[in-house]
């Protein structure tokens, strides 16, 4: 994983969990049933037991890095809010560090 890539996801994950619901998280690979020749990035992220699996990239699309970012964060941002441990709160990640220049 290149590490601004790596630096992007962490700082997502450390800015809309705090540390005490944080358990984990990681970076794997998977492939596509419908296409099996075809492998996605996700990140899997484990928060007060709570498990979140965030697509990061798919092979052969022709997605910018930083939207795939966006919708990364945009997951778990929702993910966030419906979750059991902090249900209907609203955390936005506003500062994206990937789309300064």
């Amino acid at each position: 994983m290149p590490p601004p890539v790596r630096a992007h996801v962490d700082h997502a994950i450390r800015h809309l969990l705090r540390p005490d619901e944080v358990d984990g998280w990681s970076f794997r690979w998977t492939r596509d049933d419908d296409d099996p020749d075809t492998r996605s990035l996700v990140v899997d992220v484990v928060a007060a037991g709570e498990p979140y699996m965030g697509y990061l990239y798919q092979e052969n699309a022709m997605c910018p890095v930083a939207e795939a970012l966006d919708v990364f964060t945009d997951g778990l941002e929702d993910f966030i809010s419906e979750s059991r441990f902090a249900w209907g709160q609203r955390r936005e990640l506003t500062d994206r560090p990937w789309h300064r220049g």
